[in-house]
């Protein structure tokens, strides 16, 4: 045991199913042994539901008592903000958000209103404070808290789509999206609050495209101005699949952690949300391009049970980092494979491991980077060099 802080991060966690805390059998151990372990809370969970989202992928409401699933995982600070924050109304963010304080764990990206959700998370282990903030970049514009409403702390981001060939109303060719310069300001001011009340900064962004392999405009800004402020770290979840991970002046950037337990019927014909599942209020062809990515399709990978998501979306990861007083002095990833029972497993590098990096790998060319994954002797872990920044073919860090 170092006495230096660990940490592991995840990515989504969906607790809509019985006994969720069985999901977590094969990774309890490593999660519980950490000195700090953080996920993001994907889905409402209360006991008084209130459809609040008119989006077509508006998520049902879960069983609040589902989230003892945290706990028993040995979770220590718990995101909520994401894009499915405000689907079930303000009692879907309240609920958890005190659930959570009667557990211990600590809370960040969302609140009461707007000031509770820049609120960060600060937590102490051997001697060392780690302040966490957590921003929705995806929208949708419900979910945002105000300064009288409950929601999550946020950055919005604006999308222009270019169309350079001579087919007006054709596919775009390019597609820009820039952060809101208020949100940016916003974010620069809480990293600053969070600086002066612990050691270390961790950011953690709701961000991405579900499935999409390469990364939006937006995201390599907002995770470098991150870094430039002062943080130590920076976890991304949205995408439900693994997306690139990036070394940025010393501090690892992991832009899509993929998913971790994400159990629900939600997407099941005879869900409670099927009927608005099927009716896409914001749907126009003539404005609004469209992409069939896998994932989206939610089909059942086999036989796994209470796992409605694309076969490829089974490989993730748990990101590692250690910390000192002066900051992040190690980071890297432990290779999980979803099973068949929908739980997330460590594998290392004599088994699906492989896969999973491989997987990985063909992930970092599709951005456009070049890192290196190597393994540690025991082939269990991914270890990063981090005097080395990430080269990429689309920027010069």
């Amino acid at each position: 045991m170092t006495d230096r802080p660990v940490l592991l991060g995840v990515g989504d966690v969906i607790l809509d199913a019985p006994q969720p805390e069985r999901f977590f059998d094969h990774a309890r151990d490593l999660l519980r042994g950490a000195d700090i372990t953080i996920g993001n809370m994907e889905v409402p969970h209360t006991a008084h539901p209130c459809w609040s989202n008119m989006e077509s992928h508006s998520a049902p409401p879960a069983k609040l008592e589902n989230l003892s699933g945290f706990p028993d995982a040995g979770f220590d600070v718990v995101t909520i903000g994401g894009n499915h924050v405000f689907d079930q109304g303000p009692y879907g963010i309240l609920e958890p958000i005190e659930y959570f304080k009667e557990q211990g764990i600590a809370v960040c990206g969302s609140g009461r209103n707007y000031e509770e959700a820049r609120r960060p998370a600060v937590v102490e282990r051997k001697g060392i404070r780690f302040a966490f903030l957590h921003y929705n970049l995806t929208g949708p514009r419900e979910c945002y808290a105000t300064p009288m409403k409950a929601g999550a702390a946020y950055i919005r981001v604006a999308t222009a789509y270019c169309n350079d060939r001579a087919e007006p109303g054709g596919s775009p060719t390019a597609i820009y999206t820039v952060a809101d310069p208020r949100g940016k300001k916003n974010m620069a001011d809480d990293i600053r609050n969070a600086k002066s009340l612990a050691d270390h900064v961790i950011v953690y962004f709701h961000s991405g495209s579900a499935g999409k392999p390469l990364l939006n405009q937006y995201e390599l800004d907002l995770t470098h101005y991150a870094v430039d402020l002062g943080a130590q770290m920076v976890l991304c979840a949205h995408t439900h699949a693994l997306s690139s991970i990036e070394i940025y002046r010393g501090k690892p950037i992991y832009y899509g952690l993929g998913n971790f337990v994400t159990v629900t019927g939600g997407m099941d014909p005879d869900a409670p949300n099927a009927k608005q599942r099927h009716t896409d209020f914001y749907e126009w062809p003539g404005i609004q391009p469209w992409w069939d990515f896998d994932v989206f399709k939610m089909i059942r990978p086999g036989n796994v049970p209470w796992y409605p998501f694309a076969e490829y979306s089974r490989s993730t990861i748990i990101a590692k980092a250690e910390f000192d007083r002066e900051g992040i002095v190690s980071a890297g990833f432990i290779p999980c494979w979803i099973d068949d029972g929908a739980r997330p497993t460590p594998v290392s590098r004599d088994g699906k491991g492989a896969d999973v990096v491989a997987y990985l790998q063909n992930w970092e060319s599709n951005a456009g980077f070049r890192l290196d994954f190597t393994w540690n002797e025991a082939g269990t872990e991914v270890v990063f060099d981090l005097s080395r920044d990430t080269e990429s073919v689309y920027f010069d860090p």
